[in-house]
């Protein structure tokens, strides 16, 4: 995917600057929330390209999000991350069509998940 609109999930703001920061450089257009509730209401009213989403965040599970963008982006980007390798969690990822990385993600991998 060239660079273009993105959509962060997570909750730390220590790793999500450096999501931003790496997917920044690439010329991408940046969103962070630090909150389901803000990220969904992001998606209602913008169209990124991409999300970018942590599993747990809060007392939400970031999948729900790749859900939603999914639904009105059948093509869009999908990259969940998590620290934890749940052979559950890789499936639901893989049938909304997205990538599944395990934390701590290196920046290589991010920047390819959006390459």
């Amino acid at each position: 995917m060239p660079a273009g609109r993105i959509l962060i999930l997570e909750d730390d703001p220590d790793i999500a600057w450096v999501y931003e920061k790496a997917l920044r450089e690439d010329g991408n257009n940046v969103t962070v929330c630090a909150s389901f509730e803000e990220a969904r209401d992001r998606l209602r009213h913008e169209q990124p390209d991409g999300v970018l989403t942590d599993v747990r965040v809060g007392q939400y599970n970031g999948l729900q999000l790749a859900l939603l963008f999914r639904r009105q982006s059948p093509d869009g980007r999908i990259v969940v991350v998590t620290g934890y390798d749940d052979t559950v969690i890789r499936k639901e990822v893989g049938e909304l069509h997205g990538e599944f990385l395990l934390k701590p993600v290196r920046i290589a991998q991010l920047r390819n998940a959006f390459g």
